[in-house]
């Protein structure tokens, strides 16, 4: 990103008031924030022993009696046990630098942190996230602060970590934070193997579905009248913005062009995606709507056995496993998880980049770097593909987490992952802004409200043009 420079006091404000007027899509990498009762827990599996995996000594040693202040959304505590709970307790009794948690409100979080900012009151590292282009927003304001230094003095390469997930966190040279994951998003179809064999029909491969074939046993599925559906073939999920940038990655799209200023939104890859979603939902009625999933959402419909597939992300596999149970039917019945289809035209799956980043503000810098470094390590890889069921973005990660490699879906996320291509990040910044202005057109051609046909979509392609030509708010 060029032009990094400070921010104001006002532009701080003026990005707080904007955040706070915008309702985001889901960020990944972790589910919602959650009700601490609701939030999921780690994968059914033993705690990972501990590796001898510690963290570099060529550097000074720590100041006597630091402590880090650690932003984060607000739930991680209990969502993400080994990233938020275990892994700091570690580096704690590893270099005796203390890690205070400092939760936000996941609707809260990018205000707080820019008020924070703006009153030089910020801790010393955050999360950090490319939903909404964040993470970049996060950089030209001059809030993180590089940390290639730091790596040179550690010895730390950025070849433990795969070229799209390092590079997404590379502006004019310089490195901002470590991944914390660069994963493919809604990458996946999760699969009622009953609710199949009932039909009449095969178990799908992990790899080469069509999205012609998901009409097909979608439709198939689907039991009850249209107009009340007593049992779904597929959920189509339209409130994601991951999950819409891997369909249309799918059908050969882009979110943006290359240039980062302007987008095709009335090509013919943003047409198909958008048609296939409008048929599923509106037309063939194969899909519920938000107020037909109850209140266990999409997981609890399928659960129930009242669904037979659904277009989700990696948080979800954990979540689906306490409701469901494994994989192999020793629950409620046996389900899988396959990939999305893709068409000739694919374009690769967007990783969405969330990672923890020292702040400019810091006054312990080294040791703020140490913690961003032990927040993306090996052994954080290890702890959080075990008891998490994820994988971060390092390049010998399936060599580096021990028993989970095993994993069938920890295997296709790896597959997955390794076709990715870093989110394209639009110039001015206005990722909130863009995000919404999809997801609320969209919105009225899913709910039957528009057609979408040509004119619907020039009008979306000069309404999203027209933000990008906006300045940097």
């Amino acid at each position: 990103m060029s032009n990094i420079k400070r921010i104001s006091r006002r532009s701080l404000l003026k990005m707080s008031t904007a955040a706070g007027a915008v309702v985001l899509w889901q960020v990944a990498c972790a589910p919602k924030q959650q009700p601490a009762q609701q939030a999921p827990t780690a994968q059914p599996q033993q705690p990972a022993p501990k590796e001898p995996t510690r963290p570099p000594t060529a550097a000074p040693a720590p100041k006597e009696g630091v402590t880090l202040r650690l932003h984060y959304r607000a739930g991680g505590e209990t969502s993400e046990v080994p990233i938020y709970v275990t892994r700091p307790k570690e580096f704690t009794e590893e270099t005796g630098i203390k890690v205070q948690l400092e939760p936000i409100p996941g609707g809260e979080y990018w205000a707080k942190i820019e008020t924070l900012a703006a009153a030089g009151s910020l801790g010393d590292n955050m999360f950090t996230t490319e939903q909404g282009w964040y993470h970049s927003r996060m950089v030209h304001f001059n809030i993180l602060t590089p940390i290639d230094d730091y790596m040179a003095a550690l010895n730390v390469s950025r070849d433990e970590w795969l070229p799209p997930a390092i590079g997404a966190c590379t502006f004019n040279g310089k490195t901002y934070g470590l991944p914390k994951c660069a994963h493919p998003g809604f990458a996946y179809i999760r699969i009622n193997h009953n609710l199949f064999q009932e039909g009449g029909i095969p178990i799908p491969p992990v790899h080469g579905v069509t999205w012609d074939q998901i009409t097909e046993w979608g439709n198939k599925l689907s039991k009850g009248p249209k107009e009340k559906r007593d049992q779904y073939g597929y959920f189509v999920n339209k409130d994601s913005f991951q999950a819409f940038i891997n369909g249309l990655h799918s059908w050969g799209g882009w979110e943006l062009e290359e240039d980062r200023e302007s987008v095709k939104a009335d090509s013919q890859p943003w047409k198909d995606y958008v048609r296939w979603n409008h048929r599923a939902i509106v037309i063939d009625r194969i899909s519920p709507l938000a107020s037909e999933l109850g209140s266990a959402g999409v997981i609890g419909l399928f659960a129930a056995g009242k669904l037979a597939m659904f277009h989700g992300d990696r948080s979800q596999q954990s979540q689906t496993l306490q409701a469901v149970g494994p994989m192999d039917g020793s629950g409620k019945f046996k389900w899988s998880a396959i990939a999305i289809p893709v068409t000739p035209a694919f374009t690769k799956h967007g990783l969405s980049l969330n990672t923890h980043a020292g702040t400019s503000q810091s006054k312990h810098k080294l040791e703020s770097f140490k913690l961003t470094y032990a927040l993306a390590d090996k052994r954080f890889a290890y702890l959080v593909a075990n008891e998490q069921g994820y994988l971060v973005g390092r390049t010998n990660e399936m060599q580096e987490i021990g028993k989970a490699k095993d994993d069938p879906f920890i295997q296709l996320q790896y597959e997955e992952q390794t076709k990715g291509v870093p989110y394209r990040i639009g110039k001015n910044l206005r990722g909130t802004e863009y995000d919404s202005a999809i997801r609320n057109t969209l919105e009225t051609v899913y709910m039957g409200k528009a057609e979408p046909d040509d004119a619907f979509f020039k009008k979306l392609n000069d309404t999203l043009n027209e933000i990008l030509k906006k300045p940097i708010p």
